[in-house]
């Protein structure tokens, strides 16, 4: 069957070479962004990696010796790229030389850079693509020659993490742990819905992924059969990691699962991500990745590149969601959440020095979801909440976790049958939950997971009470024996020594 009957020139209506060009601008502009982005002192990183990797020199970062695999596909150093080098290192020379193949078919950026959710504590995952033969023996010098400019990279204060891989080998499901967000295999398809909203394209091969209209995702491997067997792409001219239209449902479970862990200690890291899952398993087995809308949009000719944004898009995905759900607790957190990740202090008054895209971008947000300045105001000061606010939202936390808990067993449930979906991992978790949050006698609270930095309270007061349920009681303050009415009690207890004692963190 041939989905693909159109001439070269049109596909469903639209020229390819147009769809690419789409593509390409977008890619090359969040490029800028995150070269933006960069103290000046770290630019001369992303001027010279693509030209690291073309070359062996010995007065360049990462050399090891004239065996390691070089070279990569459709690239041509740019006079900024060579010059660079110059900086670098008085005495280097570009010499270009014909080669009869590259060992290197792409290099690509995936993650937050370039997005809204971008900040200085961010790191730079890249995909190093080889060629397919590549032997474990030149895999190997390869992965040292990276090691070597992750090394320089960190000296201009760049935590930089390269992955070397095959597109052929992802395709069938053999890659390396990639990253600590990932499972590895296990979230073959999530990553892969990741990597396509989120990767950029420094240099090489682009994904034949772009060319595949989002009505055909569902015929996928066909469809890209039918690209290269017409040549509307050259054989040379793409990579191809896959599709994605048909998701497994026990990596859904596996993701919200290894989120939900994760969450015990780092709740803010965690719930926009559960959240994501969860709208995705709610639509199953018909789920419209972030992937697909994002290339049906560029399809479509949208261009606003903060529309665009992949974080500003898992935040809208969510938001709707929560609105059919009809939860409006999960909806504000879920914008906490964002917020918190974006780091934009909007409470604070504009400075010349401080305008920027993401600060313009997430004014926009904070503007459509009604939030006040007093709000903002609050939000920034979470550093320094106490304890009666990161209780509050310690609760809030607690109860979104919660809940996702149960849509997950929920979906588990419904998935079991045919699906390797083990009930143990899921009553492992619902353990540790609550063995974190739940909230008894005797037991020593978990008050503060990473919600504010300093809950430390300059003055306590303890009172012993007496009757019929004896016990102490903590306050915040001075507080005397005369004025308990109406005060808010940080904690009851049985004893002096367990209302004493909470974990902060």
């Amino acid at each position: 069957m041939d989905l693909v009957t159109e001439t070269p020139a049109a596909i469903d209506g639209i020229d390819l070479r147009t769809v690419k060009r789409r593509f390409m601008a977008l890619n090359n502009d969040r490029l800028k962004r995150v070269y933006q982005s960069l103290r000046d002192r770290q630019k001369i990183f992303f001027e010279l990696l693509p030209l690291l990797f073309h070359i062996n020199h010995p007065l360049l970062p990462g050399y090891l010796s004239s065996k390691t695999p070089l070279g990569i596909a459709e690239y041509l150093p740019s006079n900024r790229a060579i010059e660079a080098g110059r900086r670098l290192s008085k005495g280097f020379s570009y010499q270009r030389r014909a080669q009869r193949r590259f060992d290197i078919h792409a290099l690509y950026l995936m993650g937050s850079s370039g997005t809204i959710a971008y900040s200085d504590s961010s790191d730079f995952d890249f995909w190093l693509c080889i060629r397919p033969d590549m032997n474990s023996d030149e895999q190997q010098l390869l992965a040292r020659k990276a090691e070597g400019i992750e090394s320089w990279a960190a000296t201009l204060g760049l935590e930089v993490h390269f992955f070397v891989m095959s597109d052929e080998a992802f395709r069938r499901g053999e890659m390396l742990s990639l990253s600590d967000e990932s499972s590895g295999s296990a979230q073959h398809h999530l990553l892969l819905d990741e990597f396509y909203r989120t990767g950029l394209l420094v240099a090489g091969r682009y994904p034949i992924w772009w060319l595949v209209p989002p009505e055909h995702d569902a015929h996928y491997d066909q469809y890209v059969h039918d690209l290269k067997r017409k040549r509307f792409v050259g054989p040379n001219d793409t990579v191809d990691f896959g599709g994605i239209a048909h998701m497994p449902a026990d990596e859904f479970f596996g993701a919200t699962l290894w989120q939900l862990y994760k969450a015990v200690s780092s709740p803010y890291k965690s719930v926009l991500k559960i959240l994501l899952m969860e709208s995705y398993a709610a639509e199953y087995p018909r789920t419209e990745m972030l992937s697909t809308r994002y290339k049906a949009a560029v399809w479509r000719g949208e261009t606003n590149l903060d529309a665009l944004d992949p974080y500003i898009q898992m935040c809208a995905r969510v938001e709707e969601y929560l609105l059919e759900q009809g939860e409006p607790s999960r909806l504000e957190l879920a914008r906490r959440c964002f917020y918190f990740k974006v780091n934009e202090r909007m409470g604070r008054p504009d400075r010349a020095g401080n305008i920027t895209w993401r600060r313009e971008a997430m004014r926009e947000l904070v503007n459509a979801w009604g939030w006040t300045e007093a709000h903002l105001l609050m939000l920034d000061s979470r550093s320094t909440w106490k304890i009666h606010r990161v209780l509050e939202e310690r609760q809030a936390l607690v109860e979104a976790l919660t809940q996702s808990y149960r849509a997950l067993s929920s979906f588990a449930r419904k998935q079991a049958d045919g699906h390797a979906i083990d009930p143990a991992e899921l009553n492992l978790l619902g353990r540790r939950l609550y063995a974190a949050f739940e909230r008894k006698a005797g037991k020593i609270d978990l008050i503060n997971p990473g919600i504010s930095e300093d809950v430390i309270e300059e003055r306590l007061s303890l009172h012993q009470v007496r009757g019929l349920e004896p016990g102490w009681v903590l306050y915040r303050g001075d507080v005397r024996s005369g004025d308990t009415q109406g005060q808010r009690a940080l904690k009851r207890a049985h004893s002096l020594i367990e209302c004493c004692i909470h974990s902060p963190a």
